[in-house]
């Protein structure tokens, strides 16, 4: 399994996810402005969810042969699935960083840290799931 993650593909997947993270980030940011922390890392996760699937599909597995509902399906299920992960670990690194020892920015680290949580296995749920190749 290890061997998928020394690939050229693999790499396109993290130039393409560190995009949809900083959109991810930023627009947390962004929306910060007029929600709450807990509100802003929701929304901006939505956001950056839709412009992950089209990067994704065009970029990182363009030979996807799978009908396209079905690779938007698989695509924004894994990733609700992973959205409370994201989001409570955005949350409790937030709350728990100034006890230990970050104070500012506290909330920018912690979303961060939070993005990066579900890199690996949905690399693979991506690739074996969601944009498979079905004829071979």
């Amino acid at each position: 399994m290890i061997r998928h993650f020394f690939t050229p593909q693999f790499l396109a997947f993290l130039l393409v996810g560190s995009t949809a993270a900083f959109i991810n980030w930023s627009s947390r940011i962004f929306f910060s402005v007029w929600l709450t922390y807990p509100a802003a890392v929701f929304v901006a996760y939505l956001l950056a969810l839709a412009c992950a699937f089209v990067l994704n599909k065009y970029y990182v597995f363009p030979k996807s042969d799978r009908p396209l509902n079905k690779q938007m399906r698989d695509f924004f299920l894994t990733n609700i699935a992973f959205l409370p992960v994201v989001w409570s670990a955005a949350i409790m690194l937030a709350e728990f960083m100034p006890r230990v020892i970050v104070t500012q920015y506290n909330e920018e680290i912690a979303h961060a840290i939070a993005i990066a949580i579900p890199m690996f296995a949905t690399f693979l749920i991506y690739k074996f799931i969601a944009f498979r190749v079905q004829s071979s």
